[in-house]
């Protein structure tokens, strides 16, 4: 295994029909580098853990939300063992739906059941999963959490990088994607298809103490922001306003700005940027735009 992997031939395992299913070699070649003596996956999909274990002679356990592989619930269930390798295949919001299509009806306990508006949501009951399954890791176990990321509507969503990395950073691989659903689309514009997913791997070297690096998803409101320089403020309340806009307006717009408001004279502040920075010019007196500026 190398830090970027790829498998264009899925291998067998689990079923290949199941959406969002990962290639069993990929689980055959990390197993094969840890050498885990009994892995735990919590969310097993369509069973491919199950298969290559059984395939490399290792003890597993697998649990699905899934009535098939028990109806387990990963936020509130006891979790059943204690393991040195934890495999975690988390469904990525509501991108693809598992309760009420791949299985059942719709369980409001399905993770792929909580929309992109939640995705605050989404990330904090990841994390609460995470602790709970580093509580059934020994000491020196490893989860290997496999993640993508998600664009929808010009936004990004990183999972990998929202959710909590919960014991001592490892590895992290870059796994390529293929047959998926994105390839056969043609798109528009800058649009970048998502091709890779994340294979992050942490490390639990502690039974007491467990580092943390935890990233919330958040919005910075500029306005509030003390150490914005008027440079930057000038053109964020320019953006704001459309991208062009009087002297009466900008006034108005930066005066509710944190970082403006200690300056004697914010109005001859202002003048001054507009007039000696180079993303600023003059539509006619008194009427200011933004331009780009390479």
């Amino acid at each position: 295994m190398k830090s970027v992997v790829s498998y264009p031939e899925r291998g067998t395992g689990g079923d290949n029909k199941y959406r969002g299913n990962c290639s069993p070699k990929l689980l055959k070649d990390l197993f094969e580098l840890y050498n885990p003596k009994k892995v735990f996956d919590p969310m097993c999909g369509s069973g491919t853990t199950r298969d290559v274990c059984l395939e490399l002679g290792i003890d597993n356990e697998v649990m699905d939300l899934n009535p098939q592989y028990g109806g387990w619930d990963a936020l509130r269930d006891e979790i059943p063992g204690v393991y040195d390798m934890i495999f975690w295949h988390p469904p990525y919001s509501n991108i693809i739906k598992y309760s009420g299509n791949m299985w059942g009806k719709p369980d409001s306990r399905d993770l792929s059941q909580i929309p992109l508006s939640e995705y605050p949501e989404f990330i904090k009951k990841l994390n609460l999963i995470q602790k709970r399954l580093f509580t059934s890791l020994r000491k020196n176990g490893r989860i290997a959490i496999l993640v993508g990321d998600i664009k929808k509507n010009g936004r990004l969503y990183s999972i990998q990088r929202d959710m909590a990395w919960m014991g001592t950073p490892e590895q992290v691989v870059i796994k390529t994607q293929h047959n998926c659903w994105s390839n056969n689309n043609q798109y528009n514009g800058n649009f970048i298809p998502i091709v890779h997913e994340y294979l992050i791997i942490l490390k639990k070297t502690s039974c007491s103490i467990l580092p943390c690096n935890i990233s919330v998803p958040a919005e910075i409101n500029w306005k509030m922001e003390p150490r914005l320089t008027w440079r930057t403020a000038v053109r964020v309340a320019l953006e704001e306003l459309g991208g062009q806009a009087g002297l009466t307006e900008l006034y108005k717009e930066l005066s509710g700005y944190v970082a403006t408001k200690q300056h004697t004279d914010p109005k001859a502040k202002i003048r001054e940027i507009l007039q000696t920075k180079p993303e600023f010019y003059s539509l006619k007196r008194g009427i200011w735009g933004l331009r780009n500026v390479a």
